[in-house]
């Protein structure tokens, strides 16, 4: 098994012969680009697809040990624990009850000035001066508000920030794009930048304070009403790069969500669909404790804030990265183009790369909803299944057929062929494998299709717990019985990841069926079981409504 992951590259390409001074020929896209030692970029190594079969193993090859799921290796980026020592939890009490006050005060402050400057900039501002950049006195008030938004940073411990590199102008790299995206403290740049637009929502116009400090920027705006909208902005995009430098730089996370920072997920495409040169910028937040980071599955809000403020400072750095113009076979695939510069991010942030992306945290973030505890296991088989070309539509239509094979079958297991023609895919693709793997228990050639059905389906973004729970219990009830023995509720249980104590309580419930357990008594009792709250707490707080 390979470290978990291995770049997932395209086939072939033109050599690149238009990227101008500083840089080195490479072939097409089969090979990430990396840091070369004149500023700039060299062929580096990847595989097509992530190698996931020891050399000389095989799926099917008796006593296989090293694919159970304990052992295969995660990298999960959209979870985040911060553990504090015993002197790390003495400062922050000091600091919570003698230099925060006084750095929440002073915050305030600044970013009242900050609005009220803004608030003056804008002032009679139409729809038809937006058109135009900001010039005279209003780029005057607009430098002020800047000062104060970079004053705010500064009461919050960013006292100064390291920077590395020289920035491209507006001519030369239209788009900055910054990566990794850890944190909402990521909005610094802006102040620190200046002269930078963003990519903004409609609904931000709305926010107080923050709503004028973001029009500020003159921001590109995305709407989601708008179907249209995505070609409206790459048309404005187009626009402001077409100008010669008149207008801003616009930055963009092309991450599009927050992580970890532990690797770099796939990149969104709308920075690279207008086809113009990108400057790479590397941010990196320097503490010995990681206190800022804000994720999917990480500290509230409020408390990255709190253990932020409560440090005496705050390093952060800025790295700008050569310009990376793009090839022509770049401007005809854009998904080329965003690969190869995530992959000049990675070399120089020597982090991996994964080819996870905001789906997934979007399916973590369901299973959490369900209260499953397995729910980063989910993040790694959505990747996965992606990677196998299947949408969400199809894994719906595949569910149907999964579910009259493993109700219909006398023997629940499947082998990699057979898991093959579940999922239309061909038993020799290396992303299959890795699936099929990472079911896999040692000492075995076949899985348990009814657990892989239950975390499929899961897939789908189920939003209610019962529906959930039905259709576990319709395909652990093999030949629809109607009801499930211990042994099935004891599989069901471990496919959910839940404690195996419940099997005793469901054995010796009052169900009147012994060891036969309904659905009903199955919802009810396990509902009303302490060891299985994590997955049933939904449904208890909705039965009390529903009594009440």
């Amino acid at each position: 098994m390979s470290n978990g992951h291995r770049l997932n590259g395209y086939g072939g390409g033109a050599d690149r012969d238009d990227r101008g001074p500083g840089y080195k020929l490479g072939r097409g896209h089969s090979e990430p680009s990396v840091m070369a030692d004149d500023g700039g970029y060299k062929p580096g190594r990847a595989n097509s697809e992530p190698s996931v079969m020891a050399e000389g193993s095989s799926v099917d090859r008796p006593g296989y040990s090293d694919t159970s799921r304990k052992d295969f290796p995660l990298l999960n980026p959209f979870t985040h624990k911060m553990h504090l020592n015993l002197l790390q939890k003495v400062q922050v009490a000091v600091m919570t009850v003698t230099l925060i006050p006084v750095r929440l005060v002073l915050i305030a402050v600044c970013l009242v000035i900050a609005w009220f400057f803004s608030f003056l900039c804008l002032l009679g501002h139409t729809e038809e001066d937006e058109q135009q950049p900001i010039t005279g006195c209003r780029r005057s008030l607009r430098l002020v508000a800047f000062f104060f938004g970079r004053v705010m940073f500064f009461m919050a411990g960013f006292h100064w920030v390291t920077v590395k590199g020289k920035r491209a102008t507006s001519a030369e790299a239209p788009i900055l794009v910054l990566a990794p995206h850890t944190s909402y403290f990521d909005s610094q740049v802006a102040v620190d930048l200046i002269q930078v637009s963003v990519i903004s929502r409609m609904e931000t116009l709305d926010l107080p304070v923050f709503g004028t400090m973001a029009k500020l920027t003159q921001p590109v705006f995305v709407s989601r009403e708008d179907p249209s909208s995505r070609q409206k902005t790459v048309r404005e995009i187009q626009r402001r790069a077409a100008t010669g430098g008149k207008w801003p730089q616009i930055l963009l996370f092309p991450e599009g969500t927050t992580t970890n920072g532990s690797c770099l997920i796939n990149f969104k495409l709308g920075a690279f669909i207008p086809g113009v040169p990108v400057q790479p910028v590397c941010l990196r937040y320097k503490n010995r404790l990681n206190t800022v980071v804000w994720t999917w599955k990480s500290l509230p809000v409020y408390k990255v804030m709190w253990f932020t403020l409560s440090q005496f400072h705050n390093r952060f750095e800025i790295e700008f990265l050569p310009v990376y113009t793009p090839s022509k076979e770049e401007k005809k695939d854009v998904k080329l183009f965003a690969y190869n510069v995530r992959s000049v991010f990675a070399r120089v942030l020597g982090l991996p790369i994964t080819e996870n992306s905001l789906e997934d945290a979007r399916t973590m973030r369901n299973a959490d909803v369900l209260g499953l505890p397995n729910a980063q296991h989910l993040v790694h088989i959505s990747r996965i299944v992606r990677q196998l070309g299947i949408t969400r539509d199809e894994m719906k239509e595949l569910l149907s057929s999964l579910c009259d094979a493993v109700t219909q079958s006398s023997e629940p297991s499947v082998t990699l062929d057979e898991l093959a023609i579940h999922l239309k895919s061909s038993p020799s693709s290396l992303h299959l494998r890795e699936l099929f793997l990472f079911y896999l228990k040692a000492g075995e050639n076949v899985i348990d299709l009814r657990k892989f059905a239950t975390h499929f389906y899961l897939l789908t973004l189920p939003k209610a717990v019962d529906d959930f729970l039905q259709f576990c219990f319709h395909v652990y009830d093999r030949n629809q019985k109607g009801f499930l023995v211990v042994s099935e509720v004891n599989e069901l249980l471990d496919a959910l990841g839940l404690p195996q104590s419940a099997v005793e309580v469901l054995a010796n419930s009052g169900d009147g069926l012994g060891s036969q357990v309904s659905y009903e008594g199955f919802k009810e009792i396990v509902a009303n079981s302490k060891d299985c709250n994590s997955l049933f707490k939904h449904t208890r707080s909705k039965d009390k409504k529903h009594k009440s």
